[in-house]
């Protein structure tokens, strides 16, 4: 049998999207296949199968925008039921909500919004400064190498820090969190599982701002999480080139943070912008004595 170090970009991403996507289970409902990653399912994923959930009962119109609440957390190794409800199927709009369903439990609650192509107005600032990709490394080879020198499994994305990661940033730098990322392998030509990609990278590394100002030191992972998610696609993705993820959390108060990610083609095209609540625990050290 063929072991994770051992596949080829090809093979990750296609068992990727396979896992990915949903199968059909009757009406408007839907079911994803058991996540084979470990403590607790990355809501990343529940968020990209409601997308493409909702996108599979909609026809000849893209997906602009989705909104999520988190409202528990998920297991791992556990199928994800997605029930659709067509909310509204207007002339230029259609919304769907999905409730994400897990052994009984709602975990997800979410909104996707679906819009007909349209004219009109169009603006949006330049493209941030950054290094090209290929002056960087990936992230595998530089930050996540095991003491013995080993890598981590190859992952459907490559990921190359223009900042540093899981550090807060010096004096004098910018509080802004930097990285290029791109799919390993192509895609299929399909505007739902590209749509459904960006969805689900949007929440990898949402904390990266909130890194970048307090560092990891003293961080509680199982007391930090995701409370909602908001994305809006400002334009069609396709995931055939780098795009420049730029990541800031602007404000943060009683342990809840917001995060803004905004994501660039390296043309300099603004594809979509996220918005993100968390919860962000420090430990707390006991008074002194």
């Amino acid at each position: 049998m063929t072991t994770p170090q051992t596949k080829s970009e090809f093979q990750v991403v296609a068992e990727w999207v396979r896992e990915l996507d949903v199968s059909a289970w009757g009406g408007d409902r839907f079911v994803g296949a058991p996540s084979r990653e470990e403590g607790r399912l990355f809501g990343g994923l529940v968020i990209a199968q409601a997308a493409i959930a909702a996108g599979r009962t909609v026809d000849d119109r893209h997906l602009h925008s989705l909104h999520a609440y988190f409202l528990r957390s998920g297991r791992p190794q556990v199928p994800v039921e997605y029930h659709v409800e067509r909310v509204r199927d207007g002339r230029t709009f259609t919304a769907r909500r999905v409730l994400a369903v897990q052994a009984g439990e709602a975990i997800c609650d979410t909104t996707v919004s679906f819009m007909r192509a349209e004219d009109g107005i169009a603006h949006q600032e330049e493209l941030p400064a950054a290094p090209p990709p290929e002056e960087l490394r990936d992230a595998r080879e530089v930050f996540w190498k095991s003491e013995d020198g080993s890598v981590p499994p190859l992952w459907p994305f490559e990921v190359r820090f223009v900042t540093p990661p899981d550090a807060a940033a010096r004096a004098g730098e910018s509080l802004q969190a930097q990285e290029w990322v791109r799919v390993r392998s192509p895609l299929p030509d399909d505007p739902v599982i590209q749509s459904a990609a960006l969805i689900f990278q949007s929440d990898a590394g949402s904390f990266a701002g909130i890194e970048r100002r307090y560092g990891c030191e003293g961080m509680v992972p199982k007391a930090s999480a995701s409370l909602d998610h908001a994305i809006w696609l400002h334009r069609p993705v396709q995931w055939d080139d780098w795009m420049l993820v730029v990541t800031d959390t602007p404000v943060a108060h009683g342990a809840r943070a917001l995060t803004l990610r905004q994501f660039w083609r390296r043309d300099g095209t603004h594809v979509a912008t996220m918005a993100q609540e968390a919860i962000f625990r420090r430990e707390q050290k006991p008074p002194r004595t």
